[in-house]
């Protein structure tokens, strides 16, 4: 479907005074609109058709909605679809989200007001949820052109004596590699702080005579590349006599890694904020509702007045609940009071729900910049403390936010039991995405077991306010 083609909705409704309703101020929305009186009907016009979006009725006359999704769905032919259902039916429809109905609506006074704009809701969930597959199929088309590049094109290789300086060089992104590459160093050759970190690296292997691999940074010319470095030692005769490197370019990789991961978080604050600004405030005015009912009954019945406000005690229990989901979802705290307000909500809201001891140390103050820096650094810690909670079994969890020389150092400890050895490999879903947060911000993270038991996961930020910090710190 084009920009310009007007959506196809398919309607399956036994009402056909109200089918004829619906299908008036759905095209009248712009939208191309098909319609079916029966589930026999239906099932035959989907398996030649496939529209868009499908509105079907919980209860036709010949059959439920669930005899129309089954068979649609053994054939692949089911396309996306909302429930339609009568009032008092809403908990059915509910379970019918969980076989994968991406919403209900309900017939009421509302019915032809709300359904347009419930559609368009749903379609425009339809176009993240692709945007995010093509993401995702993006990805997995990279890292298979990266398996052919090294298959029929070799990577970036390189040789260095004990003073690093270059001695040849294959498939060099810098070019004339004869001219200005070979005899120099990588002070000579990149940015100050790059080549420093490339040294440290070399040396280190120079040092110990074992191979170690790395994301580096490599800026040539304006642009800056990131290659997968692999560093071993070239050894003659027993001896160390230089460092060998093979570098891979993966700065398209780690792009496609970023808009997987900014797709994600745009989703996650979506809902938070739907479920802030959505339903809190329905369940506010049900509560309202019930405290004047409650009013009401005292003057007929003390009894139902009670029964009333035990209604309003319990919408407000779920309001704060969802109110909870939500900053979870979408930390708003952080654009507002930053990342030591939003960290302190967290083990707030850690101690409440998941009944551990959880404490924030930050003394002095640590002010990180930047909301997508603090973000990522904020769901590194809850995915960490969820980590500690699940899998360690952790009744003791303190979340530590420093400056220790030129780093900001996020730590989390834990008294649990530890990650299971997968885990610990980063082979797990939510370790492999603090790796690549911390990777996204600069920073480098380390998860290791404690002597004493229970697992540490530490964050090193580089930090250029760090000598801020500290001075306005010691000026208190």
């Amino acid at each position: 479907m084009s920009d310009t083609t007007p959506a196809t909705l398919f309607v399956v409704d036994d009402d056909r005074g109200l089918l004829r309703l619906v299908e008036k101020s759905l095209k009248r929305e712009g939208f191309a609109v098909s319609t079916a009186a029966s589930g026999a009907d239906a099932i035959a016009w989907l398996k030649a058709n496939q529209p868009e979006l499908l509105l079907l009725d919980l209860k036709l006359e010949d059959v439920e909605a669930r005899e129309v999704i089954t068979p649609l769905s053994e054939l692949r032919r089911l396309p996306p679809f909302i429930i339609i259902t009568g009032q008092g039916d809403e908990r059915v429809a509910v379970e019918m989200m969980k076989t994968g109905a991406l919403d209900y609506v309900v017939k009421d006074a509302q019915f032809q007001e709300n359904l347009p704009a419930v559609v368009r809701r749903v379609l425009n969930q339809i176009a993240r949820d692709k945007q995010l597959a093509a993401a995702e199929q993006a990805l997995r088309i990279s890292e298979e052109r990266f398996r052919v590049a090294l298959k029929n094109s070799p990577v970036m290789v390189s040789n260095q004596d004990t003073d690093l300086r270059y001695t040849w060089i294959h498939n060099t992104p810098i070019p004339d590699p004869d001219q200005t590459v070979i005899g120099k160093t990588d002070e000579e050759l990149f940015k100050l702080e790059e080549a420093d970190r490339l040294t440290q690296l070399k040396m280190r292997v120079l040092a110990t005579g074992s191979a170690v691999r790395q994301e580096v940074n490599c800026t040539i010319g304006d642009e800056t590349r990131i290659y997968d470095l692999t560093v071993e030692p070239l050894r003659e005769n027993g001896r160390i006599t230089g460092v060998t490197c093979a570098g891979m370019d993966i700065t398209e990789h780690k792009r496609l890694e970023r808009e997987v991961l900014q797709i994600s978080e745009m989703e996650q604050r979506r809902i938070g904020q739907d479920l802030h600004d959505g339903i809190c405030q329905h369940l506010t005015g049900i509560e309202l509702l019930s405290g004047v009912l409650g009013q009401n009954l005292e003057k007929i019945s003390e009894p139902h007045a009670r029964q009333a406000e035990k209604i309003a005690e319990h919408v407000r229990d779920v309001i704060g609940q969802t109110r909870s989901l939500a900053r979870g979802l979408s930390p708003v705290v952080l654009e507002s009071e930053g990342l030591m307000a939003a960290l302190g909500e967290l083990v707030a809201s850690t101690e409440k729900f998941f009944n551990v001891k959880c404490t924030f140390v930050c003394d002095p103050p640590v002010y990180v910049h930047g909301l997508i820096t603090a973000t990522h650094l904020f769901r590194i810690a809850q995915e960490a403390v969820t980590n500690a909670i699940k899998h360690g079994k952790a009744k003791e969890i303190e979340i530590s936010l420093r400056v220790k020389l030129d780093k900001v150092v996020l730590a989390i400890k834990d008294n649990g039991i530890g990650f299971a050895p997968a885990q610990q490999r980063g082979q797990g879903m939510g370790l492999r995405i603090m790796q690549y947060r911390a990777a996204t911000i600069g920073a480098n993270l380390l998860i290791q077991r404690q002597v004493a038991g229970g697992m540490t996961v530490i964050c090193f930020l580089p930090n250029p306010d760090a000598k801020e910090n500290s001075e306005t710190h010691n000026a208190e």
